[in-house]
């Protein structure tokens, strides 16, 4: 795995576990509303698997963010 790989994954962990809790969601919730099974969707939060991008494209519109700030492309999350 590159460092950019990594970076990646550390970023999109870190905004998926923030934006369920700053909702207070538990992860059974968003993986049920999303459609994604719970162990995967566990995964994405842990850094161990990246969503794909229709994945992303759904995670983004359950929360109302930007595809780019989930990967930390911006730190605006509208954007």
């Amino acid at each position: 795995m590159s460092v950019e790989e990594a970076i990646l994954l550390d970023t999109l962990r870190c905004r998926l576990n923030f934006l369920r809790e700053k909702h207070s969601l538990s992860q059974q919730t968003v993986s049920a509303s999303l459609g994604i099974p719970l162990a995967k969707y566990r995964s994405y939060e842990k850094g161990e698997q990246v969503p794909s991008v229709i994945e992303l494209i759904y995670i983004s519109d359950f929360y109302q963010v930007s595809v780019d700030y989930l990967i930390g492309r911006t730190e605006a999350p509208n954007t």
